[in-house]
């Protein structure tokens, strides 16, 4: 049902193509997406660190990035966002991976310096990782070119690689924004490039003990172009003082703060 009312909203051109290549295009298999991104590969690197990843690299280093940090990135194209995270991450692991081969090849290549990175050439739906007990699992851009109905298989196996420290960070375009793009400028539109609502994802958390602890819409070259999120496993409620996690900077900084807000609001 998704599909279908998904092709009547895009009976305008899609790349500039036929209507009956549009009906080809919701019967591709995945192979035919990860020709697609074989293709993508020079516009990729053509691009480079944009903006946006860049924002997103700082938005990591603000959630507790740090050198030994274990990350699974999951879609990680031809590694620009993968070589921003090695700034940081020197002596962590990056397990790395894209369903396009060239992609991979092209990453593999543009950071074969680096030892501490692991890529694969997998469906990022199905992805069994090497490593284990990540921090953090990157889903950037990813998950609006995944269909929608593998979201649910996604978010279940996302549950069960992640353990109770797991960060799943996810960046999608704002899902208004894919559906003006779609009418008024498809031809900025990549092979699938679905809106991502954020009732329907909510489902899925729920149903595998997941949560949603952090949700922002911004913007980066649109106003509101972007939703930016970090997802955990559930967990039970511990009553943890916030006074007792800090140290004795933090403390007199808190302090400081306390009196200032009482002088400038009383």
């Amino acid at each position: 049902m998704v599909l279908r009312n998904f092709l009547n909203f895009r009976e305008v051109s899609l790349f500039k193509v036929e209507k009956d290549k549009i009906l080809y295009f919701y019967h591709m298999k995945k192979e035919d997406i990860a020709e697609f991104y074989d293709e993508y590969v020079q516009r990729q690197l053509k691009i480079g660190a944009n903006e946006r990843l860049i924002s997103l690299y700082k938005r990591l280093m603000g959630l507790g990035l740090k050198e030994d940090s274990k990350i699974l990135e999951l879609g990680c194209g031809v590694g620009i966002f993968t070589k921003l995270l090695t700034k940081k991450v020197s002596n962590g692991i990056i397990e790395a991976v894209d369903l396009s081969e060239k992609s991979v090849t092209v990453a593999k290549t543009e950071l074969k310096s680096k030892k501490n990175i692991h890529f694969d050439v997998a469906d990022v739906v199905k992805y069994h990782p090497k490593n284990s007990d990540f921090d953090f699992i990157t889903l950037m851009d990813v998950i609006e070119h995944i269909p929608l109905e593998q979201h649910e298989e996604l978010f279940g196996n996302l549950a069960k690689i992640a353990t109770d420290k797991t960060k799943i960070a996810i960046n999608i375009p704002n899902p208004q924004y894919i559906g003006y793009a779609r009418i008024n400028h498809p031809e900025t539109l990549q092979v699938v490039d679905q809106e991502v609502h954020l009732f329907p994802l909510i489902q899925h958390l729920e149903k595998y003990n997941l949560e949603l602890v952090f949700f922002e819409k911004y913007g980066i070259w649109e106003e509101e172009d972007y939703h930016f999120m970090v997802i955990r496993k559930k967990r039970d409620f511990q009553l943890k003082h916030l006074a007792d996690q800090r140290n004795l900077k933090e403390k007199i900084a808190k302090k400081v703060s306390v009196k200032i807000n009482e002088i400038k609001y009383k």
